[in-house]
């Protein structure tokens, strides 16, 4: 497990020698992050190559970080809509992870109307949350990646 942990470690390592900078790297993870918590199943993929292109951010590493946390976003799909209705002051019909897998599996656009408030509710949860947890990961994980990145042109101590 450990020999396991060191090789990924390694790569991911080797990322930061490939001309990605700590800023890329970071920005493209955090982007991938916020993309795949997002309360909508289904568009990650696409909303990911539609962000990276024009940011010229690493989209093999967005997609793969992005499928490596996507349980995260079920995890989170029912608390984003409960933020999103405490902010509207209302109720929505359907609150079990149950009824709302049932409803994805008619099809995409069924489920957006049949879901249309909850997934407003959602989206607007993701929004006063993850947004803000995004930008504060970013921070950080930029501070770290830059240490990584500087530490490796320091000459090496015996």
């Amino acid at each position: 497990m450990k020999a396991k942990l060191i090789k990924i470690w390694e790569k991911f390592k080797a990322l930061l020698k490939q001309g990605l900078t700590p800023k890329q790297l970071a920005l493209s993870l955090v982007v991938a992050g916020l993309v795949a918590v997002f309360p909508i199943f289904g568009i990650t993929t696409i909303a990911l190559t539609t962000i990276a292109l024009p940011f010229k951010l690493n989209l093999p590493i967005m997609i793969a970080f992005s499928y490596l946390i996507s349980p995260i976003q079920i995890l989170l799909f029912i608390p984003f809509i409960n933020i999103g209705a405490s902010v509207f002051g209302t109720e929505h019909t359907l609150l079990t992870f149950e009824a709302i897998k049932a409803s994805y599996e008619t099809g995409f656009w069924q489920t957006a109307r049949d879901l249309s408030f909850e997934l407003i509710c959602g989206a607007v949860g993701w929004a006063l949350t993850a947004i803000p947890v995004g930008i504060v990961l970013y921070f950080i994980l930029k501070a770290i990646l830059t240490h990584f990145d500087s530490s490796k042109n320091q000459p090496i101590k015996n």
